[in-house]
């Protein structure tokens, strides 16, 4: 029987988390129960701020931002990306609201609270850093395991990774929390670099999104994608539009019929501050096969482009 998808999401609210969080507020499916933000694409306090806003222009004033992770958990000062992202991580975008504001917040008991509100009902779904998911299982375990499925855009298997040359941005950005977090939370789904760059939305069809904005909210998407596309040409010249690495992994924790094609493996990411730091593993050797252990985790290999766009459309479109 079909339900209302009730989801946590942490984020890093840079453009791409933005555009995520807009699909989740927008999409009649989905309850957006909280938003985690910590640092990643922007430091914790902007990205905070960038979720309240979206919130807030979005008119669902009972959606509580708990304020998360500043910074990795191996003590390191954390990389913050203005060139891709813009100076308050919402491209050419500047909210009306002091980032300081935020500076002094934390609030973890909130999320622990949610979670034993929901037993069994909540989908985390983890589009940034993996530092704060990997802090409130490290709290709160007894809590964490109330917790019905959890998704993550992290990663790259088999391809090149975006920050490195083999490690994708959220899992490079803490390895350590990002190996916690895939040792750890069960029924795991990982949604990786080398799926999600396939998952495009180009200048035309974010023309096309904007032809149909009705709300203060719809207005954001375009300016920000039009940022965010002028980012990649430099990064990427030539490539036809922008990959919705976030997006992606919100739309698996809905289990769309046909979206992506998966496989079961065990995922660990090295941490040791080596040339490979970031890196995410699983063994897809030849005569390798889904595995059964309870440590398994499925990952994402393929997305049909065309049901994804169908889904982005449809619901950036909507009243």
């Amino acid at each position: 029987m079909f339900s209302i998808k009730k989801i946590i999401l942490f984020s890093d609210t840079g453009i791409d988390d933005a555009i995520a969080l807009i699909y989740a507020l927008k999409n009649p499916d989905i309850d957006v129960v909280a938003i985690v933000s910590g640092f990643g694409n922007t430091d914790r306090n902007k990205s905070y701020r960038n979720a309240a806003y979206l919130v807030k222009l979005a008119g669902q004033k009972g959606i509580p931002v708990i304020a998360g992770s500043t910074g990795p958990l191996n003590g390191e000062d954390p990389e913050f990306f203005p060139d891709i992202h813009g100076v308050e991580g919402l491209g050419p975008l500047s909210p009306p609201i002091p980032e300081e504001r935020y500076g002094d917040k934390t609030n973890f008991s909130k999320l622990f609270q949610l979670i034993k509100k929901h037993p069994g009902e909540i989908t985390i779904v983890n589009v940034g850093r993996c530092t704060s998911l990997a802090i409130a299982w490290l709290l709160s375990p007894e809590v964490m395991v109330l917790v019905k499925e959890t998704y993550l855009m992290g990663g790259t298997f088999l391809a090149p990774g975006n920050v490195t040359e083999v490690a994708e941005a959220n899992f490079y950005g803490d390895a350590v929390a990002a190996d916690i977090v895939c040792k750890t939370a069960p029924n795991l789904t990982v949604v990786p670099l080398n799926v999600t760059r396939r998952a495009l939305l180009t200048p035309d069809q974010v023309d096309f999104i904007d032809s149909r904005a009705k709300t203060s909210l719809d207005e954001v998407i375009k300016p920000i994608l039009d940022f965010y596309y002028e980012a990649y040409q430099r990064l990427e010249p030539g490539i036809p539009g922008t990959p919705q690495h976030d997006l992606s992994a919100v739309l698996a924790a809905e289990e769309i019929p046909g979206l992506f094609m998966y496989e079961k493996r065990v995922i660990r990411v090295q941490h040791e501050g080596s040339l490979a730091n970031g890196l995410s593993m699983a063994d897809f050797r030849p005569g390798t096969t889904d595995c059964a252990e309870t440590s398994c985790s499925r990952i994402a290999v393929a997305i049909d482009e065309r049901v994804f766009l169908t889904k982005v459309l449809d619901i950036f479109t909507r009243s």
